[in-house]
Protein backbone atom coordinates (compact mmCIF):
# COMPACT_ATOMS: atom_id res chain seq x y z
CA UNK A 1 0.00 0.00 0.00
CA UNK A 2 2.76 2.66 0.64
CA UNK A 3 4.27 2.90 -3.21
CA UNK A 4 0.38 3.43 -4.15
CA UNK A 5 0.11 5.84 -1.54
CA UNK A 6 3.47 7.49 -2.55
CA UNK A 7 1.98 7.65 -6.30
CA UNK A 8 -0.89 9.47 -5.16
CA UNK A 9 -3.04 6.04 -6.32
CA UNK A 10 -4.09 4.47 -2.85
CA UNK A 11 -7.67 5.03 -4.15
CA UNK A 12 -6.84 2.51 -7.60
CA UNK A 13 -3.47 0.27 -6.27
CA UNK A 14 -1.87 -1.07 -3.55
CA UNK A 15 -4.04 -3.85 -2.18
CA UNK A 16 -6.00 -6.43 -3.66
CA UNK A 17 -10.00 -5.50 -3.29
CA UNK A 18 -13.15 -4.61 -5.44
CA UNK A 19 -11.86 -1.34 -7.44
CA UNK A 20 -8.66 -1.55 -7.61
CA UNK A 21 -5.87 -2.49 -10.44
CA UNK A 22 -4.81 -5.93 -10.15
CA UNK A 23 -1.29 -6.14 -10.13
CA UNK A 24 -0.15 -9.78 -8.81
CA UNK A 25 2.48 -12.38 -8.98
CA UNK A 26 1.47 -15.94 -7.54
CA UNK A 27 4.70 -18.09 -6.36
CA UNK A 28 4.99 -22.09 -6.16
CA UNK A 29 6.16 -21.18 -2.61
CA UNK A 30 6.36 -18.15 -0.41
CA UNK A 31 8.85 -16.36 -1.73
CA UNK A 32 9.26 -15.40 2.16
CA UNK A 33 10.29 -18.68 3.44
CA UNK A 34 11.76 -19.99 0.84
CA UNK A 35 15.94 -19.93 1.11
CA UNK A 36 17.10 -17.08 -0.22
CA UNK A 37 19.76 -18.69 -2.70
CA UNK A 38 16.66 -20.69 -4.25
CA UNK A 39 14.54 -17.44 -5.01
CA UNK A 40 15.92 -16.99 -8.60
CA UNK A 41 14.14 -21.09 -9.11
CA UNK A 42 10.67 -20.35 -7.60
CA UNK A 43 8.09 -21.00 -10.14
CA UNK A 44 5.73 -18.24 -10.93
CA UNK A 45 2.40 -19.87 -11.61
CA UNK A 46 0.35 -16.42 -12.58
CA UNK A 47 0.92 -12.64 -12.86
CA UNK A 48 -1.76 -10.19 -13.50
CA UNK A 49 -0.99 -6.76 -14.82
CA UNK A 50 -4.29 -4.06 -14.71
CA UNK A 51 -6.33 -7.03 -14.18
CA UNK A 52 -5.76 -9.44 -16.29
CA UNK A 53 -3.75 -12.33 -16.82
CA UNK A 54 -0.62 -12.33 -18.44
CA UNK A 55 1.09 -15.13 -17.84
CA UNK A 56 -0.41 -18.19 -16.06
CA UNK A 57 0.58 -22.16 -15.34
CA UNK A 58 -1.15 -24.82 -17.72
CA UNK A 59 -2.28 -26.58 -14.29
CA UNK A 60 -4.17 -23.08 -13.13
Amino acid sequence: MNPAWAAGEENTAGRIAAGHRADLTAFADDPLTVAATDLADLPVLLTVLGGHPTHRTADL
